[in-house]
This record gives C-alpha cells, sequence and structure tokens, in this order.
C-alpha cells in the first residue's frame, strides 16, 4: 500500500468546515443594530491568537493547510449552494473565519498499528452573539444527519453519526461520533482502498465566536483525551481574544 494513498484518505477525515458551525443553515436571527463591524486586520490577529499550535497537539503531527475564510470561501461547499449561502451567512453577521488542518507525520503506521490521523478545526467570529447561536443551530442539524451531505465529503462513501455525551465547554456545546469508510479519489489512484474510520467532532460557542474540531482517528482505533483538550485550549483562547 503506497503512503500517498493513505496521506490522501487522511485529509478526507478532516471533513470540509461546512459541517461545522456557521458555515451555512436557515437561520432567522441577524446581527443587532448595536454591533460595530471589525476591520480585517483585528479579525485575522484574533482568530491567529486562538488557533492552535503544533505543541497543542499530540506528538508527531504537522500543518497541512491553513487559511482565512471570508463568507463567499465559506460558501463554496454549502448544499443548498453559494448564493443562498452566502445571504445566510451575511445576514447573520459572520465576520471571519479561520480552518486549519493538522496530519500525522506517519499515516501508514498509524493505518497500520491504529491511532489519531487528523485533527482539523475551524473558526468563525460573528458580530454578535446571535448570529453565532444561529451557526451552532445548524451544526446540530447536520450532525444530526451526517449521510444526507455525503456527496460533500470526496472519497467518503458511508458515514454515521450519533450524539456523544461530552463535557459543557463554553457558552454551548455540541458534540458527535461519526463512523464511515473513505476511499481515496484523485490522479493516479491506481488502485482502490478503504479506510475505515471514527472521527469526533466537537463544537462550541463562546460568546459571539465559535470553534469547532474534527479529530479523526483510523487502524481500528478511537479518538482520545486530545479531544477534550483541544477544544478547552481553544474555548481559553477565544475567551481572551473577545475581552
Amino acid at each position: 500500500m503506497r503512503t500517498w494513498l493513505i496521506a490522501l484518505a487522511l485529509a478526507v477525515v478532516a471533513v470540509p468546515a461546512v459541517v461545522g458551525v456557521g458555515c451555512g443553515g436557515d437561520g432567522e436571527e441577524g446581527p443587532s443594530a448595536t454591533s460595530v463591524p471589525v476591520d480585517r486586520p483585528t479579525l485575522e490577529a484574533m482568530l491567529r491568537s486562538v488557533a492552535l499550535t503544533l505543541d497543542d497537539l499530540p506528538s508527531g503531527f504537522v500543518l497541512q493547510e491553513e487559511a482565512f475564510t471570508d463568507n463567499e470561501e465559506a460558501a463554496e461547499t454549502d448544499p443548498e449552494g453559494k448564493q443562498a449561502a452566502l445571504a445566510r451567512l451575511d445576514g447573520w453577521g459572520r465576520l471571519l473565519g479561520y480552518d486549519a488542518t493538522y496530519m500525522t507525520n506517519d499515516p501508514l503506521g498509524t493505518f497500520i498499528s491504529g491511532g489519531t490521523a487528523s485533527v482539523s478545526v475551524s473558526l468563525s467570529i460573528f458580530q454578535t452573539s446571535e448570529g453565532a447561536v444561529a451557526g451552532m443551530e445548524w451544526g446540530r442539524e447536520v450532525a444530526a444527519n451526517p449521510s444526507q451531505s455525503v456527496s460533500l465529503f470526496p472519497g467518503v462513501i458511508s458515514i454515521e453519526g450519533e450524539p456523544m455525551s461530552f463535557a459543557s465547554i463554553g457558552d454551548e456545546t455540541l458534540a458527535a461520533r461519526f463512523t464511515g469508510t473513505l476511499r481515496p479519489e484523485g490522479e493516479g489512484a491506481e488502485f482502490e482502498v478503504d479506510v475505515d474510520f471514527i472521527a469526533h467532532l466537537v463544537a462550541i460557542r463562546r460568546g459571539r465566536a465559535t470553534a469547532h474540531i474534527i479529530v479523526g482517528a483510523i487502524g481500528g482505533a478511537t479518538p482520545g483525551q486530545e479531544v477534550e483538550d483541544i477544544i478547552r485550549t481553544l474555548d481559553e483562547r477565544l475567551a481572551q481574544a473577545l475581552q
């Protein structure tokens, strides 16, 4: 089995941000008239102060990709279409987001021995807490019905999810457990290989900001204590950034 196949599969485990918070939905609440938008450099600095570092993760992880996301970019993969999603995001007062994906530096070894393989993080800042609440509500709907959005995840051929017991963190907490199978796609895929995964999604709201993580494990393993450690770290940094 080629290592690049496993690496490609792991990238899919880090489910796109549309499954997280504040990236679509049908909420009606918008920002209050008293909210004041923040300029992009300040927003980027806030998000960067919250973002994870390699020291926050288990050893052996590397940063795969990261990016700030405006509303147009966040709406690209919305199941109801970009324009509808963009209207909702703007209506909610989403100001800016940040996404990052971290992967194990030994994907083949993780596949053989079992272990946590990927961590994805998505942050969003809104003009008001009402907008953040609306994003959380949409996240609950998607987490409850992941099979309806399977087409959003390249390579995933099956996925099931269920609510997961989790500590209450921040102002709101959402937690779900997903199991599924993915098959690497793309140029150079000479043969098919199915990879079973278990992923834990935890989303929190802290005031007018949201954060969600998806921690994926392969090789028969299940995400462990790192899930709670990471989300608590993000919650603490969100509280500081929003002061």
